[in-house]
């Protein structure tokens, strides 16, 4: 009895985590899904690094603490950011978080990549990527991701 109660304590100590397969990331709102494959999930850490982690280290944010990339404030952004299709056109075209204001000329977006470098060279497939990333990292470090530097 003694060695089974020692072996479930060594077995539950890390939280489960799923494959990476296995982590369905929302596309629209209509319920269609996607997976990541390693290479896509390598690319798309790379390109949210590059691009968005100067501000969005770790899913926060920098410039407005009160929104970062956690889910909860995701799905709370009108329109909702909390799929693939709602990250892709805020960083087509970037608006506050209630949907009213156009804030391209303070967030990086393809509006306004004449002020912002980085966003020149960016096609559609990777805003895709870099959603998906975003997204993934909720399902799967959900403690962590949005808590920004308190983590990072």
């Amino acid at each position: 009895g003694a060695l089974l109660g020692i072996a479930l304590l060594g077995s539950a100590a890390s939280p489960a985590r799923a494959d990476l397969e296995d982590t369905l990331i929302p596309v629209d709102g209509k319920g269609k899904t996607a997976t990541l494959t390693k290479e896509q999930l390598v690319r798309a850490k790379r390109l949210f690094n590059n691009a968005c982690a100067i501000c969005h280290v770790g899913g926060g944010n920098r410039t407005n603490q009160n929104v970062g990339l956690g889910m909860e404030e995701l799905q709370g952004g009108l329109p909702t950011r909390a799929t693939v299709e709602g990250i892709v056109n805020f960083l087509n075209a970037p608006v506050t978080y209630d949907g009213l204001k156009d804030v391209s000329e303070t967030h990086p977006s393809i509006k306004s990549a004449d002020l912002f470098p980085k966003m020149r060279s960016m096609k559609q497939q990777d805003l895709v990527d870099i959603s998906m990333y975003i997204l993934y990292q909720n399902f799967t470090i959900p403690e962590k991701w949005g808590g920004g530097k308190q983590y990072y």
